[in-house]
């Protein structure tokens, strides 16, 4: 009898059944950092909902789905995983069914998947189960070992990185420019970009900190005016030994076309490699129609890994 339940993390026979069907999309992970991870706080979400779906003890489901911050409180965001062997007998449909109540109790008004690989068997369930499919994505990887790392900035700017907070003198145009990502291809994701200000850029870097991530900052800095025109982020977690993902990149309308977003890019690589070598790999996700960036990924040395799209329904 199939059994779905909230997964209660001091019940060793229940994350051992939920860890059995996440290493089926994983299998090169190791089993016990798998564990441990399920303990460390994400900083990218206010509450993360799993579910373990078991046949006679043994996982043959689950969910990991998080509910995001702020002016994104009503979205959830994540995956229903039904082990190979048990596909196309409901678990999936039962398990959703499952977490809809869990996440409306939560204050969810959305739910997404952001990784559904395009044409795939998870792209025609998620729209055989009230979801549309809203936009695309190109998810890239790159080998930090074979980057292309030595863009420089264009004369009349300058690049400045941090970690953790914003110099206080760059906090109000690192906020302006980070809501230039408003200018992005537009999709019908119930994903809202937040109106960035000093205090919630600060907020931001506040939750970063207490997640206990690292959130790294290069920007370009006008050289006439002494304020941020491009920026890019990498928040580094705490598990993030050899592989992480980068955050978003963005440069001002009036700066763009000069090489900013690759330079700042470029410099993060460098940096990266100055005093993480650990890390062997970087991945990004872009919009499908932001070639742009796309384009500038690639010149950094990333590869495109697959297309997927977002799929989305209301709860």
């Amino acid at each position: 009898m199939l059994k779905i339940e909230v997964l209660d993390l001091a019940d060793e026979a229940a994350v051992g059944a939920y860890v059995d069907v996440w290493l089926t999309g994983h299998p090169t992970t190791n089993r016990s950092w798998a564990i441990e991870s399920l303990w460390e706080p994400n900083p990218d979400f206010r509450e993360v909902v799993r579910l373990v779906a078991r046949e006679d003890g043994a996982g043959v489901g689950i969910t990991s789905v998080g509910l995001l911050h702020g002016a994104n409180a009503h979205l959830a965001v994540g995956t229903v995983t039904v082990h190979p062997e048990h596909l196309r007998q409901g678990v999936g449909t039962a398990l959703l069914e499952a977490l809809l109540p869990e996440l409306r109790a939560r204050g969810g008004a959305a739910l997404e998947g952001w990784g559904v690989v395009k044409g795939s068997a998870g792209e025609r369930w998620a729209l055989a189960s009230g979801f549309r499919a809203v936009a695309g994505r190109v998810l890239q990887r790159l080998t930090i070992a074979d980057a292309t790392a030595d863009q420089t900035a264009a004369d009349g700017y300058r690049l400045e990185r941090w970690a953790g907070a914003a110099p206080e003198h760059l906090l109000a145009s690192l906020a302006a420019t980070r809501n230039s990502i408003r200018d992005a291809p537009a999709t019908e994701s119930a994903r809202q970009d937040p109106e960035w200000t000093p205090e919630s850029v600060r907020a931001d870097e506040a939750e970063a900190r207490a997640a206990g991530a690292e959130l790294r900052v290069v920007a370009a800095v006008e050289e006439a005016t002494g304020l941020v025109v491009a920026q890019t982020d990498v928040p580094l977690h705490a598990g993030d030994t050899t592989d992480t993902f980068w955050g978003s990149t963005v440069v001002t309308p009036a700066h763009r076309g000069r090489g900013l977003g690759l330079a700042v890019k470029a410099e993060m690589v460098r940096w990266l490699r100055e005093d993480r070598p650990e890390l062997e790999r970087v991945d990004s996700g872009t919009d499908a129609a932001n070639a742009h960036m796309i384009r500038v990924n690639a010149r950094l040395g990333f590869v495109t890994n697959r297309e997927v799209v977002v799929v989305s329904r209301a709860l």
